[in-house]
């Protein structure tokens, strides 16, 4: 394994990311947003970015910054702009939430707030990609999860503008025919390059790298994971052809979205294929808890995306709705929580214990947390995520707060397993006395093995 170095900020985006998530299930809880507004109402856009981006981008930033230079056996470039990154999604993020709210006349919050937190958001993602990019640039042999992750980062670029453009036409700078196609046509493709660009194509690249590396299997090779990168790139290209033509022409010519996401399931079904080899191929006899966690995920992943199918055929809202529920919350969400319990207590071992190896007995990374408690909270969390999407299909509103409020029970015992992890609480003697690490900035530089 090549040498990395730990990220200082990596648990803070962490920390951000899953409050963020709180915070969107709460308010599910509460009856904000579908269904008792539309799909495209301000009360729903402010949950659909507090999920995407408040959780699941800067989670998937924060895993970046800490794992890329792994895939890559260099060191990150330009290390020291994390916090700014993070800084300018946190503020664009906040103004965004505001800019939405002034269309549901929250005070003191005006539309001009929307196009201030596009440009801070587009500054803050422009960052992240460059930085990340230079690094992928540095590696003398890029694998295939480094190329899935430069996709990534290119669909990441191109749904941060194509947010801004919308953002300063909601708040009414933009007008004309224009301003008609963007609303019409444009909302669809920003939510197709983002969660099926950027945040789909970032989880596939870091799972190919982490699941071989968690499950002990050997790393897939041969024509079918190469296949699925090659469907992502043609598909990819056919989505900003139509943004490009939306641009030009004030419409999209729809069969280039159509054929991409066809490519897009297809792809989604070889690399499915691909985990599931990976699981059969495993050495590692017993399963840890996020590996079992993680073929939730990936039940969610192709169960969303037959509903997403239905929903393209019938065109319902609740169908969509259904479908980007279990998606975000089920297939991205799910797997990033299940990637979380192993890789906190895995950089919090490698800050603790990684440097007493060969000198002094120290514990497995698992010992950090509780297994036989938190299973019962991942199995909350899904269950409550699949009655979620199908309460959003039989439009039950009720039920939909009750399975978001068992949600946000489980993420909060997790994130309770994870705070326990941090602090050695888990631990038994002697290691329990060892001195503890703080909550969520690494306290050196030093590097360990990854």
């Amino acid at each position: 394994m090549q040498m990395a170095t730990l990220s200082r900020w990596t648990l803070t985006y962490f920390a951000c990311a899953l409050v963020a998530l709180m915070l969107a299930l709460g308010m599910i809880a509460l009856g904000y947003g579908y269904p008792a507004d539309d799909l495209a109402a301000p009360r729903t856009l402010i949950l659909v970015h507090l999920v995407s981006i408040g959780w699941l981008s800067t989670l998937m930033l924060g895993a970046l910054f800490q794992f890329l230079p792994v895939l890559v056996g260099r060191d990150l470039v330009g290390a020291a702009l994390a916090p700014m990154v993070l800084f300018a999604i946190l503020a664009g993020l906040a103004c965004l939430v505001c800019g939405f709210g002034s269309l549901e006349g929250w005070p003191g919050t005006s539309g001009e707030m929307l196009p201030v937190g596009g440009a801070l958001l587009l500054a803050g993602f422009a960052l992240a990609a460059g930085v990340l990019l230079a690094t992928l640039l540095q590696g003398v042999d890029l694998n295939l999860p480094a190329g899935f992750i430069a996709l990534a980062l290119l669909s990441l670029l191109m749904t941060a503008l194509l947010g801004e453009t919308l953002a300063s036409t909601l708040a009414g700078l933009v007008g004309g025919a224009f301003s008609v196609a963007m609303i019409t046509d444009g909302l669809p493709l920003h939510a197709s390059l983002g969660l099926g660009g950027w945040l789909t194509l970032a989880a596939i690249g870091v799972s190919y790298r982490l699941v071989s590396m968690f499950l002990v299997a050997p790393e897939r090779t041969g024509p079918r994971p190469r296949i699925v990168l090659w469907l992502a790139c043609v598909g990819l290209a056919g989505l900003c052809l139509a943004v490009a033509w939306l641009l030009l022409f004030n419409l999209v010519w729809w069969p280039l979205p159509t054929l991409s996401g066809l490519l897009a399931l297809t792809a989604v079904a070889a690399y499915l294929a691909d985990m599931v080899a990976l699981y059969r191929t495993r050495r590692r006899a017993s399963l840890e808890l996020h590996m079992l966690a993680a073929i939730g995920a990936f039940a969610m992943l192709a169960i969303g995306a037959a509903a997403l199918i239905a929903a393209r055929w019938l065109d319902q809202d609740r169908l969509w709705a259904a479908a980007l529920y279990i998606l975000a919350l089920g297939w991205l969400g799910g797997l990033g929580l299940s990637m979380l319990y192993k890789i906190v207590p895995f950089l919090t071992w490698l800050e603790c214990f990684a440097p007493l190896m060969g000198r002094a007995p120290t514990p497995r990374v698992q010992d950090l947390v509780r297994e036989d408690q938190s299973r019962w909270w991942f199995a909350l969390y899904g269950a409550a995520t699949l009655a979620g999407g199908v309460m959003l299909l039989t439009e039950q509103a009720s039920l939909l707060r009750l399975a978001a409020g068992g949600q946000l029970v489980a993420v909060a015992l997790v994130i309770h397993q994870l705070v326990r992890a941090r602090k050695l609480a888990n631990l038994p003697d002697p290691w329990r006395n060892h001195p503890r690490p703080t909550l969520l900035l690494p306290a050196s530089r030093r590097k360990a093995t990854s």
